[in-house]
């Protein structure tokens, strides 16, 4: 996704709507709000000029944070900082972080430090550089302040530095996942447009700006994965909806729910009022009737006899088992080669067959990885090599 991001022209809109609309990791819902000078109606007042500005909530992180040079960041924005950085220096300029994450409170001490009044026309003017705690963009642990040598704030934009950040449209910021926070020629964002804060919103999400799907691609985050082809079929067949309207979230891990929900509908959509003896399948949730006809058809025996586990992590030896058992138990003519499977496992004839008819040619030529996590764009083409197949699946 690196050359795409790069290669993909952004206008200032779109940019601002690519943070705003992305899909990001270890973000809790938006909280309540938070105080800010202690005075409840300035409070109420303060957000009301700020919202009138343009400024919107942020959710602050979900989870733990990465600290890389003494500043907290999100784990994905903490690594692409990295890149970023090394990437700067091997075309000959140094950035560095000046801010990371801050929290509400934080944020909170800097707006009263700062203030200079309480007017209408005072909060506006403080508004214009100082977001009101609870309306940051840092509070996600996905926004940075960057300077160059001496060079902070509106001075930073003078900098060989920065002209390499944006050159091309910021090219080499979307490289790396990083969009400018409030670029320049949109208005009504909240604080004055801001040269030295970035945002991170990675390659994926850059790509999906805009997106229209076809029939060839389905989904955004499909560009350039091994899997493209599998889960355009995996749509077309109508076995996915994908994880919303233009990501399939190829990548994702697949819970046992979802491993059986994919193939029921594959099957068909059958309907089944078999007796479930799994007292962690709730009725009415959607993986109730597929766990009741794999049940029904000897497709699962649960993770004991009274769970399923639909909610725990499908391994990769586990859907293998559940699509040889789907297909009859067939006996392979040859054993299969992989190392990491014992002829103890449950999964072995499983996955001697899988590999024999194609399902699977394993995670390198002499490991099938049974343990691991089974990942939607896997599963996407297990199943189409499933259906290659051409079974009776009435």
């Amino acid at each position: 996704m690196r050359d795409d991001a790069r290669d993909r022209e952004l206008s200032p809109e779109q940019m601002v709507v690519g943070f705003d609309e992305a899909i990001l990791d270890n973000l809790a819902p938006v909280g309540d709000l938070p105080a800010i000078t202690g005075d409840s109606d300035l409070d109420a007042r303060i957000r009301a000029i700020a919202v009138l500005r343009g400024y919107e909530r942020r959710p602050e992180p979900a989870g733990p944070l990465t600290v890389v040079d003494g500043r907290f960041l999100q784990p994905h924005a903490a690594n692409a900082w990295k890149q970023l950085k090394a990437a700067a220096a091997s075309a000959g300029h140094s950035i560095s972080l000046t801010s990371g994450y801050r929290s509400a409170t934080s944020q909170a001490t800097i707006w009263n430090e700062r203030s200079t009044g309480t007017s209408d026309a005072a909060i506006d003017t403080l508004l214009q550089t100082v977001a009101a705690p609870g309306y940051s963009k840092h509070h996600t642990g996905y926004a940075i302040d960057l300077r160059s040598g001496g060079a902070v704030l509106d001075a930073f934009a003078a900098t060989p530095a920065y002209s390499w950040l944006s050159d091309n449209g910021f090219a080499n910021a979307r490289a790396h996942g990083w969009l400018p926070s409030y670029p320049d020629g949109v208005a009504n964002l909240g604080p004055n447009p801001e040269v030295w804060e970035f945002v991170w919103v990675g390659t994926t999400n850059i790509v999906c700006i805009g997106f229209e799907a076809t029939a060839e691609t389905p989904f955004c985050d499909t560009l350039g994965s091994s899997f493209a082809a599998d889960i355009a079929w995996l749509a077309a067949e109508g076995l996915t909806t994908g994880c919303n309207e233009i990501w399939f979230c190829t990548n994702d891990n697949v819970t046992r729910g979802e491993a059986a929900t994919f193939l029921w509908r594959l099957f068909g959509r059958p309907d089944s009022t078999f007796d479930l003896p799994f007292g962690d399948v709730e009725l009415g949730r959607f993986f109730e009737v597929p766990v009741r006809w794999m049940l029904e058809h000897g497709i699962t025996t649960g993770t004991t006899p009274t769970t399923f586990a639909p909610e725990g992590p499908l391994t990769r030896a586990q859907f293998v088992t559940f699509l040889w058992r789907a297909a009859g138990r067939p006996t392979a003519a040859i054993p299969h080669e992989f190392v990491d499977v014992a002829a103890t496992s449950f999964a072995d004839d499983a996955v001697s067959w899988a590999a024999e008819v194609g399902i699977t040619r394993g995670t390198s030529p002499t490991e099938f990885s049974p343990d691991a996590t089974a990942t939607r764009g896997q599963i996407a083409a297990f199943l189409k090599r499933f259906d290659d197949l051409d079974l009776d699946l009435s």
